[in-house]
């Protein structure tokens, strides 16, 4: 089983897998100084980013996330167990390294995936 795949397609491990566990809420104090606070909704988020990618690699990564919205299956920190949800993905970048022999290579490239 793929760390992480994206529509059912697994995709290539990441070399940095973070997951951020975000609380959206609406705060704010009352007139004795007093935080009020509503908890709205708990979402992942998660930063990704690859060493190296062939260019078969990147596209099918690239091809994966290109949807408004999108089904990721990833290994939850929380349970410990996979998870599938719907997410979107952020700024994408794809460094390359060189390109040799008519093949390009990429380094460090990274995106975001944020909850829905």
């Amino acid at each position: 089983m793929a760390l992480l795949s994206i529509n059912g397609v697994p995709m290539p491990d990441p070399a940095t897998y973070i997951v951020t566990i975000q609380d959206i809420t609406k705060a704010e104090r009352n007139a004795r100084g007093s935080m009020i606070k509503e908890l709205i909704a708990t979402k992942d988020k998660i930063e990704l980013s690859w060493i190296y990618l062939s260019p078969t690699e990147l596209s099918t990564l690239l091809t994966a996330v290109g949807a408004n919205f999108f089904e990721v299956t990833y290994l939850n920190p929380k349970t410990n167990s996979s998870r599938t949800a719907t997410f979107y993905a952020g700024d994408r970048t794809a460094p390359a390294l060189d390109f040799i022999n008519g093949v390009m290579r990429y380094k460090d490239v990274k995106m975001n995936f944020i909850e829905k």
